[in-house]
């Protein structure tokens, strides 16, 4: 009895911890090794947020279709399977570090042109955070390049497009030369950590909580019924009490 409530216990306490690993658990990079590489906003290739610097990586997840879910600095998207090598291995720099100013005001827009929706304004003495870059509207006569960024401002983060033509210092990006291992690419599916909703926890706690204690109950009411049936008989097979110098007499026994 004390080991099956030992185990049930401790299914309760992996299922609360929220996740369940299908095998040994672990994320791995993908290097971009060529140039042309997206970096996606959902898994299907109209949904470009902006070329990622070759030689540098992306983090994945697991396999969605023809993608990594993966992700870059601090945001979450896809990558073509077919365009990064997945490494076993932890770069000591895997992601572009580079930063840029603007040196007119200007404005950070939704998508890669001015007649989209403006983000958030930006002052020639703010400190933009470069992802990669993509091909847009032609604002003057010599570029069509568009910049991926981040800004913080007033301690909100926002990311948008700003046109080249009017940044500035646009820090020094070098060849990242770090390479290791090649791993198959089944790899993140079959490694893949399952986080359970909240939800889903409160289901399979109920689903095996309920049938569980349905079979402690059947497996402890025989005992008890056996041992009120066992009293009963006690109890009938007592004596009848003297009083006296005389028995009591019951007429239940006749």
């Amino acid at each position: 009895m004390k080991k099956i409530i030992f185990v049930l216990i401790f299914i309760i306490q992996i299922l609360s911890q929220g996740e369940i690993a299908k095998a040994q658990t672990s994320d791995y990079y993908a290097k971009v090794e060529s140039s042309g590489t997206f970096f996606y906003s959902a898994p299907n290739e109209n949904a470009s947020l902006f070329e990622i610097p070759s030689s540098y990586f992306v983090k994945t997840s697991e396999i969605v279709g023809d993608f990594y879910r993966a992700s870059y600095k601090d945001i979450d998207g896809y990558v073509k399977k077919s365009s990064a090598r997945l490494m076993d291995g932890t770069p000591n720099t895997p992601y572009a570090n580079a930063t840029f100013k603007m040196f007119v005001e200007n404005y950070l827009y939704t998508n890669p042109t001015k007649n989209s929706s403006v983000v958030v304004a930006v002052e020639t003495n703010d400190i933009l955070t470069y992802y990669g870059t993509k091909s847009g509207e032609q604002v003057n006569s010599t570029s069509n390049l568009w910049y991926y960024c981040s800004l913080i401002k007033n301690g909100q983060t926002y990311r948008g497009y700003a046109f080249s033509g009017v940044t500035d210092y646009l820090s020094t990006i070098p060849t990242n030369y770090e390479s290791f291992k090649e791993v198959s690419e089944n790899v993140p599916q079959d490694n893949q950590v399952t986080t359970l909703s909240k939800k889903t926890k409160i289901m399979l706690i109920i689903s095996i909580s309920v049938p569980s204690a349905m079979i402690l109950y059947f497996l402890i009411k025989p005992a008890k019924i056996q041992a009120l049936s066992n009293k009963k008989n006690t109890k009938k097979q007592q004596p009848k009490r003297r009083n006296g110098d005389y028995f009591e007499f019951d007429e239940n026994d006749l």
